[in-house]
């Protein structure tokens, strides 16, 4: 799988954008409410933090549930773990919840996830997606977002038809200031840049926590992406604006995947299942 060449974020933004309403989707629903919990790790965490802000409750990742849960004020909370892959961190989380005697629900893209073992199968529930390379999880969780918020394919289309492509390769780190409401697509972006090129930083939050010193240093190596907020600094920015959690997304995979080079692919492939291998990770499929 080394040696084989993949197509880059843009072709499977594009690709996901026109199966989005072409796919079935799972028939169940998530009652609003306090009680809810929404779990995972990487921007299936970041997902979930989506899905807690349109259906309450609490959003949580790898590095903080065990200790929600050895506090947990709400014994008959629903809990659900989003992961795409149905393996990975999110089998630990299944077992380690499954075993304190919680039962939790799986929202994934994998029909044969390696922690449904700890699950009941009326708990399962598959999302559609395309089958991409590691680490890309375009279709997955846009597949989730989508399910969830029902928002405008046609003006996403549009917009993705318009962008102006910035040159993301002239800076050496950039800062992703995002509108309050969409702080998990910004942490989302911030991910898929350190994971898909190379040489370059990222970092990112909602506008009201970053006009807190973050960004008082000038940088003339950084770029300010901006998601329907403006900055006024003396630092180069760049502009992107559509009411969307679904558009701002993919309009980032298409972005970041316009600046990215054959070599960012191959650093993917040749590194992806190295980690895995170390981590533990199961998954039953892959790519």
């Amino acid at each position: 799988m080394e040696d084989q060449k993949i197509e880059k974020l843009d072709h499977y933004a594009i690709k996901t954008l026109e199966g989005l309403p072409k796919w079935k989707y799972p028939e169940f629903k998530i009652e609003k409410s306090g009680k809810n919990i929404f779990m995972g790790s990487g921007d299936a965490a970041n997902t979930g933090k989506i899905f807690a802000q349109v259906l309450g409750g609490h959003a949580l990742n790898i590095c903080d549930y065990q200790m929600f849960f050895e506090n947990m004020p709400c014994p008959d909370s629903n809990i659900y773990i989003i992961c795409a892959s149905g393996g990975k961190d999110g089998t630990k989380m299944a077992q380690w919840l499954t075993g304190k005697g919680w039962q939790p629900k799986l929202i994934t893209s994998n029909p044969e996830p390696p922690m449904g073992k700890f699950l009941r199968p009326e708990d399962i529930f598959v999302f559609p997606a395309n089958n991409e390379p590691p680490t890309y999880n375009v279709s997955t969780y846009a597949s989730m977002i989508y399910w969830l918020l029902k928002e405008n394919l046609q003006e996403i289309s549009d917009k993705i038809k318009n962008l102006e492509i910035p040159d993301l390769r002239k800076y050496k780190f950039i800062f992703f200031m995002v509108q309050d409401k969409y702080e998990a697509i910004g942490k989302m972006a911030t991910r898929k840049v350190s994971e898909t090129l190379a040489g370059i930083g990222a970092n990112g939050c909602g506008y009201s926590n970053a006009v807190h010193g973050m960004l008082i240093q000038p940088n003339e190596n950084r770029l300010i992406f901006c998601m329907n907020c403006k900055y006024d600094g003396p630092d180069d920015a760049y502009e992107l604006n559509i009411d969307s959690h679904l558009g701002l997304l993919l309009c980032l995979h298409y972005i970041i995947g316009k600046n990215q080079t054959e070599q960012d692919s191959k650093n993917i492939l040749q590194n992806y299942f190295e980690n895995a291998k170390k981590q533990g990770w199961e998954f039953n499929k892959v790519w």
